[in-house]
C-alpha cells in the first residue's frame, strides 16, 4: 500500500474511532466542549470586554438529553434522522403504528398508520417477512429529559380535568393555547378512571397480564407529556385507586368478596376492588411509579377509599396488612406511595370526599379518609366541595347548590386546620342541582377558594364542557372584585 493511501485510511480510521466514541459519550462530548468554549469566552472577555456586565443564556443548551433509541425493539433499525423497520415475521402495519409511535411526532396511531401506507406505496395492510419500510417523522436522537432530577415546586394551580377519550383526542392539544388564554395552567388527565382503563400504554407487568390498557385512549403518552411541558403546563395524572370496574372483571380474586359467598355488590354500578389485598395495593402503586419516570409533575390518587354505598356489612377483606381499620389500611397505603412517588421526584395529591371535611366520625368510619393522618404521606389535598353534593339542609341549607361560596369557603378553612398541606379544592362546574349555574357561580366558587387561602383550584365537568368556566375567568382577569355578600348569606340560612 503505498503511503498517500496509508495516510487516507489512518485519517478515516481516526475519524470514524472519533465519531462512535462522541456518539457513545455524547454527554461527556457535550460537556468538554461547553468546557472549551467557555475557556474560549473567558479569555475573549478579558482580552475585549463587552460594554454590557451580563449575557443571555439559552437555557435549552443547559438541559440534560437522553438518547430516544437506546431500547428499539426488534425489526427496528435506526441511524440519523432515519427510522427503518424490517419485518421478522408477517406484521400488521396498525400492529407496526402502535409499536413504533413512540419513536415519533404522531400522537394517534391511525394517522402514523396512514402515513407509513403513503410514503412506502404500500396497498396491503400486511408487511411479509424481510420487508423493510420507512417510518415517517421520527424524532431526533437526543431529546430533552423529562424525567425530573429534582421534586417540582406546588404552584398555585388554576386546572381543568379532562377524561383519557379527551386528552386522547389531538382536537384537545390543538386548544391548549385557548385554554392558557383564560388562565389554565394545570391539566388532569385520566390515567385510570373508575372504568379501570388503563388510559395508555403501560408496560406495568400486572396490566399487561389483564390486558387493562387494551382499550387505550391516549396513543402516545410520551408526546403528551412533553407538547404539556413545552406549552409550561403542570400535568397531574389521576389514578382512580380502589374502584375499578376492569380490574374487578379481569380478576374477581382482586374484588372485594360477599360473606354470603361470591363477589360483594356485583349488581350494582360501583365495582370495587379489595383496598386490604396487597396486589390492589401494588397495582396502583406500579402505575403511579411508571408515570412519575414518564416526567409528569403529580399523581393524583382518586377513590382512595373504601365504598360508602350497598351492604356494607357483607363485605368481606382480604386483610393482607393485618386486621387493621380502614382508617390504617388507607393510611398505610398512602404511606408506602407517597415514598415510592417522592423518590420518583413526584408530587402526590389525594381527592377527598368534601363532607370529610367536617370530621364526622360515621364518615370517617365509612371511607377510612381522616384528613390529619393522610396529610402526612401527600402534598396536596383536594376536597370535592361540590356544593351540589352536600345533602339537602345541610349546616342549615335547604339547597347547598345554591350556596357555592359558603361551602366552598368553609371546606377548605376546614382542611387547613386539619392538615399542613397545601389545599386545593374541586370546585362545581357543572349545574346539577344548581337553580342558577352561570358566570357567577363560578366566579363565587373561585373567590372563595382564594379567600379561604387554597393553593389554587381545579373545575370538574364529566363531560369535559369548560365554556362557562373559561368565560367567567376572562370576566375575571382585569375585572374589579366584588365584595361577597355576607350579610346575605346570614339572612338566607336564617330564612331557610
Amino acid at each position: 500500500m503505498s503511503k498517500g493511501k496509508r495516510y487516507i485510511l489512518t485519517i478515516t480510521l481516526l475519524s470514524f474511532t472519533v465519531l462512535i466514541y462522541s456518539r457513545i459519550n455524547y454527554t461527556g462530548f457535550s460537556y468538554l466542549l461547553d468546557l472549551y468554549r467557555s475557556i474560549f469566552i473567558e479569555i475573549c472577555d478579558v482580552l475585549s470586554p463587552d460594554e454590557t456586565d451580563f449575557k443571555i443564556v439559552d437555557l435549552n443548551r443547559c438541559k440534560k438529553y437522553t438518547y430516544t433509541y437506546g431500547k428499539l425493539p426488534e425489526g427496528f433499525i435506526h441511524f440519523g434522522h432515519f427510522l427503518l423497520f424490517r419485518a421478522p415475521r408477517d406484521t400488521p402495519i396498525r400492529d407496526l403504528a402502535r409499536q413504533s409511535i413512540i419513536y415519533t411526532h404522531y400522537y394517534r396511531s391511525y394517522q402514523l398508520e396512514e402515513s407509513i401506507r403513503e410514503y412506502n406505496g404500500l396497498d396491503s395492510g400486511l408487511l411479509g417477512r424481510g420487508d423493510t419500510v420507512f417510518i415517517p417523522y421520527s424524532l431526533p436522537p437526543y431529546l430533552p429529559e423529562v424525567k425530573k432530577s429534582i421534586k417540582p415546586r406546588i404552584i398555585f394551580s388554576r386546572g381543568i380535568y379532562y377524561t383519557g377519550n379527551s386528552i386522547g383526542s389531538v382536537r384537545i392539544l390543538r386548544r391548549i393555547g385557548q385554554i392558557k388564554k383564560a388562565g389554565i395552567n394545570t391539566v388532569v388527565f385520566d390515567a385510570k378512571d373508575v372504568t379501570g382503563i388503563v388510559n395508555y400504554f403501560s408496560h406495568v407487568p400486572a396490566v399487561i397480564e389483564f390486558d387493562t390498557h387494551r382499550k387505550r385512549s391516549i396513543d402516545n403518552i410520551d408526546k403528551l407529556i412533553r407538547y404539556l411541558k413545552s406549552r409550561e403546563i403542570f400535568i397531574i395524572a389521576r389514578i382512580a385507586v380502589f374502584r375499578d370496574h376492569l380490574l374487578y372483571k379481569a380478576s374477581p380474586q382482586l374484588a372485594i368478596q360477599s360473606r354470603r359467598g361470591g363477589l360483594w355488590n356485583r349488581n350494582e354500578n360501583e365495582l370495587w376492588v379489595d383496598p386490604t389485598n396487597r396486589t390492589v395495593q401494588d397495582y396502583n402503586i406500579e402505575l403511579a411509579i411508571e408515570l412519575a419516570e414518564k416526567g409528569v409533575d403529580e399523581i393524583q390518587f382518586d377513590y382512595i377509599r373504601f365504598p360508602t354505598l350497598g351492604n356494607l356489612s357483607d363485605a368481606a377483606y382480604a386483610y393482607d396488612f393485618g386486621r387493621i381499620s380502614k382508617e390504617e389500611t388507607i393510611t398505610r397505603f398512602l404511606k408506602r406511595a407517597y415514598h415510592e412517588i417522592a423518590r420518583r421526584n413526584t408530587l402526590l395529591s389525594i381527592d377527598i370526599f368534601g363532607v370529610v371535611a367536617w370530621s364526622k366520625p360515621i364518615d370517617i368510619r365509612k371511607t377510612g379518609q381522616r384528613i390529619e393522618t393522610l396529610s402526612r404521606y401527600c402534598d396536596v389535598i383536594s376536597p370535592m366541595l361540590y356544593p351540589s353534593h352536600f345533602n339537602d339542609d345541610f349546616e342549615g341549607f335547604t339547597n347547598p347548590g345554591d350556596n357555592p361560596y359558603h361551602f366552598i369557603f368553609h371546606g377548605c378553612k376546614r382542611v387547613q386546620k386539619l392538615s399542613r398541606r397545601a389545599v386545593r379544592p374541586w370546585l362545581q362546574a357543572f349545574k346539577w342541582r344548581v337553580s342558577n349555574y352561570d358566570e357567577t357561580y363560578i366566579m363565587d366558587q373561585v373567590y372563595a377558594a382564594i379567600d379561604a387561602g387554597a393553593f389554587g383550584y381545579l373545575f370538574w365537568n364529566a363531560s369535559n364542557n369548560y365554556d362557562i368556566v373559561f368565560s367567567a375567568l376572562r370576566k375575571m382577569k382585569g375585572a374589579k372584585r366584588r365584595a361577597h355578600n355576607h350579610k346575605t348569606e346570614k339572612v338566607s340560612r336564617e330564612s331557610h
